[in-house]
C-alpha cells in the first residue's frame, strides 16, 4: 500500500533540512519543534543508519502522523546526546557527630562509608575508625546504633576503607559503554554541605588525591526542581526534603532501616529515580534526565565534534549508530517545498531556516495589489511603468517655478520608491492599499508635469 500510494513523494511532504542534530537538540530542549517536512527531511538526511536498524523505510516515515514522527526525531535526537558514557552511585556517610568546619579542620570523623549501584542493585558499606579518634556523640549512636565498640572492632581504618571504596566503583556495569570508568557520577542527598568537603579533607590529611574522574552531585537541588514542574496536589510539598520525609511522601516501601550509610544511599536513589520517573522529562528515563544536569556541555561537544568530522580515533565506539560524517561537512542548501503546518509554518521556518540562506535572500522589491481586494479608491492599472514616458523620448523641460527632474536616473528612483512604498504595504488591505494609491497618483502628476 505504501508502496503506491508514496511511489512520487510530494515536494511538500519533505523539506531538506540544513540543520544539524546539535541544531535540534537545542530546539529541542526549548520545547520547539519544526513542521513535519522539515523533520522528515532531517531523520532521512542525518539518521538514515538509524532508521534502517529499527526497519523504517522512507514510505514508513511519510505514512507517520506528526505526534509519532516527533517522538521518532526525539528519541533518535537523544540517542546521540545521551551517548555520553558515564557510571552513576550514590553515596552516603556517617560521622560520629554533626560536622562543623573550622580554620583548622572538621570538628567531627567519619564511621561510615556506603555506597549503592543501580545498575547492580548493590549496596556497599564499610565502618571507619575516627581519623582523629574521636568518640561517638551519644545521640548519634542512638540514632545510628554505631557505638565506639563497633568502630574499634570493626572498622577500618580510612585508607583501607577508601581503597574498597575505589574497588566498588570500578566495578563495571552491565552492558556499560566504552568509556564509562572515565566518567564516575556520585551522587548524595545534601552531600554538598558536609560529605564532599569531608572526604576531600581526609584524602588530603592521607596525602591522597581524589580522581579526576569523579563527578560530585546533590539530589536536594534535583528533587526540589523536578517538583516544581509537577502537577499541584493537596500535599503540595513533603514535609521536609529530608530523605525520611521524601520517601514516606513519595510512598516508597522501606526495605532497609535507615541512618545506616549503606541503606542510607540506596534510599537516595529510590527518592530520586521516583521524582524523576514522575515529574521529569516523560522522554527520558531517570538515569538518562542525569545528562543533562551533569554532562550537559561534556555532550554537547561530544555531538559538535562529530558533525564537524574531529571525533578521535580513540573514541569511536558504536554507541550510536553515524551517517556519513563527510556529508555532514559539506554545505547543503535549502530547497524543496513547504510544509503544510497551517499558520504556524512561517514561524518554525523562520526559526529552523540556516541563517546563511536568510543573509543570501533577495529582497521583496515588488507587490500587486490583489483583484480580490476592495478599495474606495479607482483601480490603478497594474504597472507603473506603463504609464512612465519611455526614457528617450522624455525631453527634460522646466516648467514654472516646479522642480525639473535632471535626468532619466531620477525618474527610475521615483519608481522604485513607489516599489518600495509598495511593498511595505503588501500584508494590508482597504486603507494601506490606497495610501498605496495615492503615491502612484502624486508620482504620476509629477512626471505629467514634467511632460
Amino acid at each position: 500500500m505504501y508502496r503506491t500510494v508514496f511511489s512520487k513523494v510530494p515536494a511538500s511532504l519533505i523539506t531538506k533540512s540544513t540543520i544539524l542534530p546539535l541544531n535540534i537538540l537545542n530546539k529541542i530542549q526549548l520545547g520547539i519543534i519544526p513542521p513535519l517536512s522539515i523533520q522528515r527531511g532531517f531523520l532521512l538526511e542525518h539518521c538514515d543508519a538509524q532508521l534502517q536498524q529499527r526497519g523504517i523505510t522512507e514510505a514508513k516515515l511519510l505514512a507517520m502522523d506528526g505526534r509519532l514522527c516527533s517522538q521518532l526525531l526525539k528519541q533518535l535526537v537523544y540517542e546521540r546526546y545521551l551517548s555520553i558514557p558515564f557510571r552513576v552511585f550514590t553515596f552516603d556517610m556517617e560521622f560520629t557527630g554533626l560536622p562543623v568546619f573550622t580554620p583548622t579542620g572538621p570538628t567531627e570523623d567519619i564511621t561510615e562509608l556506603g555506597l549503592y549501584s543501580p545498575s547492580h542493585d548493590k549496596v556497599f558499606s564499610c565502618l571507619v575508625q575516627p581519623v582523629c579518634g574521636r568518640p561517638q556523640r551519644p545521640e548519634v549512636a542512638e540514632l545510628t546504633h554505631i557505638t565506639d565498640k563497633m568502630l574499634a572492632e570493626e572498622g577500618l581504618p580510612f585508607t583501607d576503607a577508601w581503597s574498597k571504596f575505589l574497588d566498588f566503583v570500578n566495578m563495571p556495569e552491565p552492558n556499560e559503554k566504552p568509556g564509562s570508568d572515565e566518567c564516575i557520577l556520585l551522587l548524595s542527598h545534601g552531600g554538598k554541605l558536609a560529605d564532599i568537603s569531608l572526604i576531600k579533607w581526609t584524602l588530603e590529611k592521607f596525602k591522597l588525591e581524589l580522581p579526576s574522574r569523579f563527578v560530585f552531585g546533590d539530589t536536594i537541588h534535583l528533587i526540589r526542581d523536578a517538583h516544581r514542574c509537577r502537577p499541584v496536589t493537596v500535599d503540595k510539598h513533603p514535609a521536609s526534603w529530608k530523605l525520611g520525609d521524601l520517601v514516606q511522601w513519595l510512598r516508597i516501601p522501606p526495605t532497609l532501616p535507615a541512618h545506616r550509610a549503606g541503606n542510607d544511599a540506596k534510599m537516595t536513589w529510590d527518592a530520586l529515580y521516583h521524582t524523576l520517573l514522575r515529574y521529569g522529562n516523560e522522554d527520558l528515563s531517570p538515569r538518562e534526565q542525569l545528562v543533562s544536569h551533569f554532562f550537559n556541555e561534556k555532550a554537547k561537544h561530544r555531538m559538535r565534534s562529530i558533525e564537524t568530522g574531529n571525533r578521535s580515533v580513540a573514541e569511536e565506539d558504536e554507541c550510536f549508530s553515524e551517517t556519513d560524517i563527510s556529508s555532514m561537512n559539506q554545505k547543503r542548501i535549502h530547497e524543496g517545498g513547504h510544509s503544510r503546518s497551517g499558520a504556524l509554518e512561517l514561524d518554525f521556518d523562520d526559526i529552523f531556516k540556516d541563517s546563511d540562506a536568510l543573509k543570501h535572500s533577495p529582497p521583496i522589491t515588488e507587490f500587486v495589489i490583489e483583484d480580490s481586494v476592495e478599495t474606495d479608491e479607482p483601480s490603478m492599472p497594474e504597472t507603473l511603468e506603463s504609464h512612465l514616458p519611455q526614457r528617450e523620448q522624455a525631453p527634460h523641460h522646466h516648467v514654472g517655478n516646479l522642480e525639473s527632474l535632471q535626468s532619466s536616473s531620477e525618474m527610475e528612483n521615483i519608481t522604485s520608491e513607489a516599489k518600495i512604498k509598495e511593498s511595505k504595504n503588501s500584508s494590508r488591505t482597504g486603507k494601506k492599499n490606497r495610501t498605496v494609491a495615492a503615491v502612484e497618483s502624486d508620482i504620476l502628476n509629477k512626471v505629467s508635469i514634467i511632460v
